[in-house]
């Protein structure tokens, strides 16, 4: 569900088509992270914090790609 999240947010940070949008995007999941581990008792691994980014990057690469080839698409 993690990397779900992750990807939408990827593909809605790609929608605003703004950089800033982007690194807000990863820095708002890195923020939530670290107050997952401030607030719980049991520490979460790491590993989530990773499938987390690995998510929301293959959200925004994938919607990249995609806007591309629609794009040469067009061209034709």
């Amino acid at each position: 569900m993690i990397f779900v999240t992750a990807t939408i947010i990827g593909i809605a940070a790609g929608l605003q088509r703004s950089t800033i949008a982007a690194m807000l995007g990863v820095a708002l999941v890195s923020i939530a992270f670290m107050a997952a581990v401030a607030i719980s008792i049991v520490v979460p691994p790491l590993t989530t914090l990773f499938v987390a980014l690995g998510g929301y990057n293959l959200g925004f690469i994938g919607y990249l790609i995609t806007t591309d080839m629609m794009e040469h698409g067009r061209r034709a």
